[in-house]
């Protein structure tokens, strides 16, 4: 009976221990280096993807200190340009790059920020002009406008705060249980000054099922942000 239950096991196992070594799954499970490793020299577009992401995550959530987050970054952005090149008419590859740069942006001087701004607004727009319901470029878009908005220089791009709700609110019909979307449309509500509606998006995000590392430690940023907001 054990020998039975074992072998179905086994077979049980066999496809989830077959993925087990693909990029985007070692993303989900949330082995970054090793999915960025993985993934970089691919000439697949989800591999490239899923090591762009993964470098991100890397730089945002395990690196200690900016030195070690501007590696990662760099790394996130070579794995999206070689995505780029090899898939030009993909959308994600050109989300991957501005995401990054979004990172970058944090990383550098006001002169570097000038430069940076319009170039994650051009990969934001390239890659909903190739997928106009990319729900993470619609994200990237709406924090675009909050960060620039928000700075002395932003008239210069067009940044808007009016442009940040409607594009989360279209992000967030999109893909309703994603978890970065809804923490981060929750932090921008915070920004805008509107708290009430920015608890409801961090309650949904942590109502949410989490079925990633990602997803946890996405939970677990909105969570330190509902705490920040009090009763």
């Amino acid at each position: 009976m054990c020998i039975r239950a074992f072998l179905w096991l086994g077979l049980f196992l066999l496809p989830v221990l077959a993925q087990g070594g693909t990029p985007a799954a070692l993303l989900q499970l949330g082995e970054f280096e090793a999915a960025w490793s993985q993934g970089r020299a691919s000439e697949n577009l989800a591999d490239l993807a899923a090591a762009a992401e993964a470098a991100n995550l890397m730089a945002q959530y395990r690196a200690r200190g900016d030195a070690e987050r501007r590696v990662w970054l760099e790394r996130a952005q070579q794995a999206a340009r070689r995505a780029m090149r090899l898939f030009p008419d993909a959308a994600e590859g050109h989300y991957q790059l501005a995401h990054a740069q979004a990172e970058v942006i944090r990383l550098v001087g006001v002169l570097a920020k000038l430069g940076l701004a319009s170039k994650i607004k051009e990969g934001l727009d390239r890659a909903l002009s190739l997928d106009r319901d990319h729900p993470r470029a619609l994200m990237g878009l709406a924090l675009w406008h909050l960060q620039l908005a928000g700075r002395g220089f932003g008239w210069l791009y067009g940044a808007s705060l009016g442009a940040v709700v409607p594009l989360f609110e279209r992000a967030v019909a999109l893909a309703p249980e994603n978890i970065e979307i809804r923490k981060n449309y929750g932090f921008a509500l915070i920004e805008l000054g509107r708290a009430r509606k920015a608890r409801g998006q961090l309650e949904q995000a942590l109502a949410l099922s989490a079925r990633s590392e990602p997803d946890r430690l996405h939970q677990a940023r909105a969570r330190a942000l509902l705490a920040g907001l009090g009763r």
